[in-house]
C-alpha cells in the first residue's frame, strides 16, 4: 500500500498558515517513485516532514500533543492494487475535531457520528483521548483495528543523504534494531538479511555495488572497539570499514541493503531521501537512480526524494516529478496526474528535464512561452 494523494494545512487561520495542495486546489498525487523538486523555500523538506509526522501518528509513535502545529487538517488517500482508503482528520489546539476513514468509498470510521465497524468492540471510541487518532487504536489483544494504516506508518524509513551521521555511527549490538524505528540502520538490516537469506542476500547487494563500479568481493559485519561496523572487501584484497568508506560508497551500500531486504521479505516500505545523489559522482548518480526505479516500480515500496541536482533531475523521467511552487501560504504541487498535458508537451521543446523547472514550463506549458514571446 502506498500514499497515493495528499492535502494538508497547518496553523489554520494564523499568519503562518501553510498548505500542501495540487494544481487548481486538487490533491498532490504520488506513485511508487516521487522526485520533489522546486526552488529554495518551496516546501520540499517540509513535505517530507509532513509525511514523516503522519506516519508517526498512524503508527502510534506520537499523538497530537507532539505534532508540529497546534491545528491542522489532513486528507490522505492510500491505495494498492485491490483497495483504497480515504482518511481525513482535523485537529484544533491539538484535539481531534474530525476523523473519517473510508474503505473503497464505504465509511468505516466516523468519529463525530460514532461509526466504528469493529462489531466485537463497538465502544472502542468511547475511551479514546482527544489527542489520539482512532486509526492508531489497538485492541485488547494488542492488534491494530486498522492494520493497513498502522503498518504503513511503521514502514517509513529515513535515509539522510545530506549528512555523515549514518556512516559514522556504529552499533553496540548488531542483532537489535536502533531505538528510532524510522532509522535506516544498515548494520542491523544486513544482519537480519544475512540470517534469513544467506548468500543470496549478500550476492544481490554485491551485484548492485559492482554494477555501480565498486569492485566489491565481500560484504560483512565486523566487531571493532567502537562497535559493530559494516565492511566491504575491495578487489579481493583489503577490507574497508564503513567509517573509512567514501560517503558515496556508504550511501549506495546502505540503500542496496535496505532495498534487497525489502524485496526479499516483501516488506512494505516508504522511504524518505533528502538530497538524492549527494556524494555520488555523475555516472553513479544516474546508475543508482535507474536501479532504484527498476526495483520499486509496481512494488509495495515507495520513495520520496528531494533534489536540486541538475544531473539527478535530468536522469529521472518527468512522470515521477512533483514540481512544487510556493504561492505565499501554499506549496502547490504540479505532477503528471494533475498536469498531464503540460508534462507530455515538454518533450517537444528539446530541453533537458532541469529546464522544465528552470523555465517555469510546468505552470502553463506552451501557453506561458507564447505569452513571453508576445
Amino acid at each position: 500500500m502506498i500514499l497515493s494523494a495528499l492535502k494538508y494545512t497547518r496553523f489554520i487561520g494564523e499568519p503562518r498558515e501553510w498548505s500542501i495542495v495540487g494544481r487548481d486546489d486538487d490533491y498532490a498525487y504520488f506513485g511508487n517513485m516521487n522526485l520533489l523538486v522546486g526552488k529554495n523555500a518551496s516546501g520540499k523538506s517540509r513535505t517530507l516532514n509532513v509525511i514523516r509526522e503522519v506516519a508517526n501518528l498512524l503508527a502510534g509513535r506520537i499523538n497530537l500533543k507532539q505534532a508540529i502545529s497546534p491545528s491542522g487538517h489532513y486528507e490522505l488517500i492510500f491505495k494498492n492494487e485491490s483497495y483504497s482508503y480515504k482518511y481525513t482528520f482535523t485537529f484544533k489546539d491539538k484535539i481531534v475535531t474530525e476523523e473519517v476513514l473510508s474503505y473503497n468509498d464505504k465509511v468505516i470510521l466516523d468519529r463525530n457520528k460514532n461509526i466504528f465497524t469493529d462489531t466485537e468492540n463497538p465502544g472502542a471510541l468511547s475511551g479514546i483521548g482527544g489527542s489520539e487518532l482512532a486509526v492508531a487504536l489497538f485492541d485488547t489483544q494488542d492488534k491494530p483495528y486498522f492494520p493497513d494504516l498502522v503498518l504503513w506508518g511503521q514502514s517509513l524509513r529515513n535515509h539522510m543523504f545530506a549528512n555523515q551521521v549514518e556512516k559514522n555511527r556504529l552499533v553496540k549490538d548488531c542483532t537489535q534494531p536502533t531505538e528510532d524505528p524510522q532509522d535506516i540502520e544498515p548494520v542491523h538490516t544486513f544482519f537480519k538479511g544475512q540470517q534469513q537469506f544467506g548468500d543470496n542476500f549478500v550476492s544481490e547487494i554485491k551485484a548492485g555495488m559492482n554494477e555501480l563500479g565498486y569492485s566489491i568481493s565481500d560484504i560483512n559485519i565486523r566487531e571493532t572497539t567502537a562497535g559493530y561496523s559494516l565492511f566491504v572487501e575491495e578487489d579481493g584484497e583489503y577490507a574497508v570499514l564503513q567509517r573509512d568508506m567514501s560517503q558515496g560508497m556508504f550511501r549506495a551500500l546502505s540503500l542496496f541493503i535496505m532495498l534487497c531486504y525489502a524485496r526479499m521479505t516483501n516488506l512494505s516500505l516508504c522511504m524518505l531521501i533528502d538530497d538524492m545523489g549527494e556524494g555520488l559522482d555523475f555516472d553513479r548518480s544516474q546508475m543508482i537512480i535507474d536501479m532504484v526505479i527498476k526495483k520499486i516500480n509496481n512494488s509495495n515500496m515507495q520513495f520520496f526524494m528531494t533534489s536540486n541536482d541538475r544531473h539527478v533531475m535530468n536522469q529521472i523521467s518527468l512522470k515521477y516529478w512533483s514540481v512544487i511552487s510556493r504561492d505565499r501560504t501554499k506549496s502547490i504541487f504540479y505532477d503528471y496526474r494533475n498536469s498531464k498535458e503540460i508534462f507530455d508537451d515538454f518533450k517537444y521543446t528539446g530541453l533537458n528535464n532541469f529546464d522544465f523547472l528552470a523555465t517555469d514550463f510546468f505552470r502553463e506549458g506552451f501557453g506561458l512561452i507564447d505569452e513571453e514571446n508576445d
